[in-house]
């Protein structure tokens, strides 16, 4: 899963790095969550950002250092790893992350402390209601997969609603929802097809823009605190 992103970062950005990328304000302060090798923090970092790294994998840690990208080595669900790090940001990235944590909530909450005053957090995530997954449920299937919206290494799996309930419910408002990578029936078909190519990505910005909870693949995600002053203004 891993490789498969970092070949996207080297062939340039596209879809959700590219539109994580271009939210942030010139030399931001990220903390990129589950960084893995660094491939997307080399690039926010060649974009005069101030990245610092948080990542499990010990082996993959080695390689991020080597390319000379800040990480600490840890699990972002130990209690103790959070509370280590002493700086506080302007964003926090994850991608594709809450989705594998046993406690996405928690975490969530406890990443408020390395917030700044107007920090935010930006998620990317897989949308379990994508058509490509239903069609396979009307059948009877759901045949889980090295990667993508059934990696078998998900321990949840979130429609647009449920992903509104997990950050909500973890103290955020959320000001911005989107689609971050989609894809229509038959694209790959289309794709191939001289004529109907060019309207390929026409099409499917329709589709995504008319229904989105059905053809996105990646939600994009952007929150603030919602702390308690903000709750008492919207009552």
């Amino acid at each position: 899963m891993s490789s498969i992103y970092h070949q996207q970062c080297e062939k340039g950005l596209m879809g959700k790095y590219a539109k994580v990328a271009h939210r942030l304000p010139p030399q931001s302060s990220i903390l990129e969550i589950g960084c893995n090798t660094g491939y997307f923090s080399r690039v926010l970092m060649g974009y005069g950002h101030n990245v610092l790294g948080i990542e499990k994998d010990e082996d993959t840690v080695k390689i991020a250092r080597h390319e000379g990208i800040p990480v600490v080595c840890g699990d972002i669900e130990n209690p103790e790893v959070i509370p280590s790090i002493e700086m506080k940001f302007d964003f926090v990235l994850l991608m594709d992350i809450l989705e594998h944590l046993k406690d996405p909530a928690d975490v969530l909450k406890r990443l408020k402390s390395v917030l700044n005053k107007n920090g935010r957090i930006v998620v990317t995530g897989p949308n379990v209601a994508y058509w490509a997954v239903r069609k396979a449920l009307l059948f009877g299937r759901w045949n889980y997969s090295d990667s993508g919206i059934l990696d078998r290494t998900h321990l949840h799996f979130f429609t647009a609603s449920a992903w509104c309930f997990l950050i909500e419910e973890a103290g955020y408002e959320i000001i911005s929802f989107e689609p971050a990578e989609g894809m229509i029936p038959f694209e790959h078909i289309f794709s191939k097809v001289p004529v109907i190519r060019p309207l390929v990505p026409v099409l499917r910005r329709m589709a995504l823009r008319l229904w989105s909870e059905l053809f996105s693949i990646v939600f994009l995600i952007e929150a603030i605190p919602a702390y308690e002053d903000l709750r008492v203004l919207r009552v």
